[in-house]
């Protein structure tokens, strides 16, 4: 199952309160979606968060619900994407090494 790992900046302007707020919201808006098995955030010194969210790739593909988009976009506004990585698991990536014929 693969993990998406998702880092934000906190603006100069945006309150941290705000934004560890923000970031439970998001957390709990992934967890509401099917086939979301963990969704959780961390903090990385007093300005990033980093967002932890496993899922089916059918799931972390696929347009948000209504209640995820709106948490996207608080987040949005109070931080910065600085990175957005998939990591497949083992599994996954011999497929995907299989299906580009090697």
């Amino acid at each position: 199952m693969p993990i998406q790992q998702v880092v934000m900046e906190r603006r100069d302007n945006a309150d941290r309160e705000a934004f560890g707020n923000a970031a439970v919201a998001v957390c709990k808006a992934s967890r509401a979606q099917d086939r979301i098995s963990s969704a959780r955030f961390f903090w990385y010194a007093a300005d990033t968060i980093v967002f932890l969210i496993e899922g089916d790739t059918a799931v972390l593909d696929a347009p948000g619900t209504p209640e995820s988009a709106a948490a996207g976009f608080v987040m949005s506004d109070l931080a910065r994407l600085v990175s957005n990585w998939r990591l497949l698991d083992p599994r996954a990536g011999v497929e995907n090494y299989r299906r580009a014929g090697r």
